[in-house]
């Protein structure tokens, strides 16, 4: 059984003047693609939900009844075609982001050289026997 030290907390002063863009770039290279990911698990069960409503059919009933399109004509060609454009466009969005925060760090280095970085405080713990005798 470990005995609690008694500790005190003093506010700290931090600054962060660098962020490092290949970390950035890992780190959101994993955040991006699992977003995209998600994205297109939602679309899949958001066509499925569409198709099993019948939304489809009833969108191109009523673009015949206008004469919108012809009787043999549909508005919605193929899941396959739809799928295809969602998992393009979620890479395509993985990879545009991912490049937008790695430029993104590399213009707060350049920024942060010129007004100092990015100033915030936090609360420390620190144990009562390592704190400094006040004169």
């Amino acid at each position: 059984m470990t005995t609690a030290v008694p500790t005190t907390r003093r506010r700290v002063r931090r600054i962060v003047r660098k962020v490092d863009p290949w970390t950035i770039l890992k780190v959101g290279t994993v955040f991006f693609l699992i977003s995209g990911l998600a994205m297109v698990l939602l679309s899949i069960i958001a066509w499925t939900v569409i198709t099993n409503l019948g939304l489809p059919e009833a969108i191109d009933s009523a673009a015949r009844d206008v004469s919108f399109i012809e009787a043999n004509e549909s508005l919605f060609r193929s899941g396959e075609q739809y799928f295809r454009v969602v998992l393009f466009f979620a890479f395509a969005w993985s990879v545009l982001m991912t490049g937008m925060a790695t430029l993104g760090a590399v213009a707060y280095n350049l920024i942060a050289d010129i007004v100092g970085g990015l100033e915030f405080s936090v609360m420390e713990d620190i144990p009562i026997s390592e704190m400094p005798e006040l004169p």
